[in-house]
């Protein structure tokens, strides 16, 4: 699978033509490639783990000036299709200049240097995910890595909405994404079943997505050293800001509460109880008594989990 991104990614960016859909697009496979990652990490050493991870993310903060400047256009665009009309619309049209200039000049750099780099470091990724080895050779470190995973996420959604606080919902947008993105992985398992949390995972990124594209117009606004207009003109685009940040984190809350329900271990045990039974489906030719051999593995797995959490 992290073979597969990496030439995706090192596709979409040999294409100049479209620049910017394979900036996206190989933005999307590190962001795969580090959620895989998180997910087989208890099963690899921690200096590998640390040292593939740092790269990916390497490769993609190259590559994020010209996504990040349109994303936030993109933002723009909503929140004008999204809040009431006529509400800060001077502050609104001066960004929208700033970040047609912000986002040339990043694709100019990404032309001349920054495609090139990061194609060259795809390449020297490739040896370090081809000589990868996850120990043991079941699901049992995927499992520990979905635990963890899945965790962290709901612990950071939970705080969200105690504190209100900027990092905790930095961290949530994080694992839901994640999250969104180990669904897709896993869901071979029970494609009907995975692939609808896949989805709702999807929709609850890009609802905070899009809230964390707002925050980062309001301090773009809010800087003392940028003037998108007057005074009165800023405080109203402020205040459309304000309003569509509510609307989202209500939206936001009763999607995550729907997602992340369940806790952790029980989670963690339904996923590879559908990993088992796809993978006896799959071995149903096998002789009996290899079948039986793989249950009972996947049994003892499940019981050393539960007796470690006890």
């Amino acid at each position: 699978m992290a073979l597969t991104e990496l030439e995706i990614a090192h596709t979409s960016l040999a294409t100049p033509p479209d620049r910017h859909t394979g900036v996206h697009s190989a933005r999307k496979c590190f962001k795969r490639l580090r959620s895989l990652l998180l997910l087989a990490r208890p099963g690899m050493p921690e200096p590998v783990f640390a040292n593939l991870t740092a790269r990916v993310a390497r490769i993609g903060k190259g590559l994020a000036a010209a996504r990040d400047a349109q994303a936030l256009l993109d933002a723009v665009d909503k929140l004008e299709e999204n809040t009431e009309a006529d509400l800060g619309d001077a502050p609104m049209q001066s960004v929208r200049g700033w970040l047609h200039k912000r986002r040339h000049a990043a694709e100019q750099n990404l032309e001349q240097t920054t495609a090139s780099e990061a194609m060259h470091m795809l390449l020297e990724l490739r040896p370090g995910f081809a000589g990868l080895a996850v120990y043991p050779d079941d699901f049992t470190p995927l499992a520990k890595g979905l635990e963890r995973c899945y965790a962290a996420t709901r612990k950071h959604f939970k705080a969200v909405f105690d504190s209100d606080d900027a990092e905790e919902m930095h961290e949530w947008r994080k694992g839901v994404q994640h999250h969104w993105r180990q669904m897709q992985l896993l869901t071979p398992c029970w494609p009907s079943e995975l692939s609808a949390r896949a989805e709702a995972a999807r929709a609850l990124s890009q609802l905070l997505g899009e809230d964390h594209d707002i925050a980062m117009l309001m301090h773009l606004v809010s800087t003392p050293t940028m003037t998108f207009g007057s005074l009165e003109d800023t405080a109203a685009f402020m205040k459309r800001c304000r309003k569509r940040h509510k609307a989202l984190r209500k939206e936001a809350k009763v999607k995550g509460k729907r997602l992340f329900v369940e806790k952790p271990g029980p989670f963690a045990d339904r996923i590879q109880a559908y990993w088992t039974t796809a993978a006896v489906v799959r071995t149903s030719r096998s002789p009996p008594q290899g079948r039986v051999m793989l249950w009972r593995s996947a049994m003892r797995a499940r019981d050393a989990r539960a007796k470690a959490r006890a």
